[in-house]
C-alpha cells in the first residue's frame, strides 16, 4: 500500500503493547503506522478536525484507541470504546487511563517497583517510554469510557454527535463476532448512523477482505488495502433513508 499521511517509517517502540499499555489476552495490538495513517485519512475527511469525539465499537484492549489518543490527544476530547467481551474491558479502562497523568505515573510507579525488584532492560526501556509519552500533548482529552455492547445487537450505544468511529473488525483465529446477527457488520452500520454527528462524521472500517462494509446511509469515500487487511472509508448520507 501506498502511504499517503505517514509517509516515513518511524520507531514506535514506545507503543509496544505490554512495555506501557497493557497486553489485552486474547487481543492483537494494532500496527501504530497503520493506525495513524487511517487517523490522517478521517482527518482529512473532516471539515472541523478539533474537539472531536471518537468511537472504537470493537475495541478489545482499547490499544487502538489508546494509541490514537497520545497521538492525536490535541484534537481529541472524547473518547469511548465498546466490546461484547465483557472480560476485556477492564484492559480497556486501564489503558485509556493512560492518558491521563494519574494513570500514567501509577504505570510509572508499577514499572519503577518492577525494575527496583529484578532489574530488567526491559523495565528501564519501559521507563523511558513513560517518559516520553508523558511528552506527548493529552491537553483536549476529558473524558474516556468503555461499555460493554454488542455492536451488531438491536441496542444502539448510548453516545451523540461522533465524529470519529474506527472499528478494528473481528476476523482471524484470534477474534470473532460473538452476536446472532447473519450480517453483523450491516448491523452495526445501521446502530451507528444515528449516532454520528452526520455534517461531520467519518467512519474506518477494518476488515478481511471476505467482509463487506457497505450499507445504504453512508456512501464510501475510499479504500486502503494493506496486507489481509481492508480499510473502508464511509461517510454518513446526511438524508436518513
Amino acid at each position: 500500500m501506498m502511504y499517503q499521511f505517514e509517509t516515513e517509517k518511524k520507531d514506535y517502540r514506545d507503543f509496544a503493547s505490554g512495555r506501557v499499555l497493557h497486553h489485552a489476552p486474547n487481543t492483537t495490538a494494532f500496527p501504530v503506522r497503520l493506525g495513524k495513517e487511517i487517523m490522517s485519512r478521517c482527518l482529512a475527511q473532516l471539515d472541523s478536525k478539533q474537539n472531536l469525539k471518537i468511537y472504537d465499537p470493537c475495541c478489545g484492549g482499547a490499544y487502538l484507541l489508546t494509541m490514537l489518543g497520545f497521538n492525536y490527544g490535541d484534537q481529541i476530547s472524547e473518547i469511548y470504546g465498546s466490546d461484547i467481551d465483557e472480560g476485556v474491558l477492564e484492559h480497556a479502562r486501564r489503558n485509556l487511563s493512560l492518558l491521563t497523568e494519574e494513570g500514567l505515573t501509577l504505570r510509572e510507579l508499577d514499572l519503577q517497583r518492577d525494575f527496583e525488584q529484578y532489574g530488567k532492560d526491559s523495565h528501564r526501556e519501559a521507563l523511558e517510554s513513560v517518559e516520553r509519552l508523558r511528552m506527548l500533548n493529552r491537553a483536549l482529552i476529558r473524558t474516556t469510557e468503555v461499555f460493554s455492547l454488542d455492536i451488531s445487537g438491536d441496542v444502539r450505544p448510548p453516545l451523540t454527535n461522533l465524529n470519529v468511529v474506527i472499528a478494528d473488525l473481528p476476523y482471524g483465529q484470534m477474534t470473532s463476532w460473538g452476536g446472532q446477527q447473519a450480517d453483523p457488520v450491516r448491523s452495526m452500520l445501521h446502530n451507528i448512523y444515528p449516532i454520528l454527528n452526520r455534517k461531520n462524521a467519518i467512519v474506518a472500517i477494518i476488515c478481511d477482505k471476505k467482509q463487506r462494509a457497505e450499507h445504504e446511509q453512508f456512501e464510501r469515500r475510499g479504500t486502503l488495502n494493506h496486507g489481509k487487511r481492508r480499510i473502508t472509508f464511509l461517510k454518513p448520507i446526511l438524508s436518513e433513508i
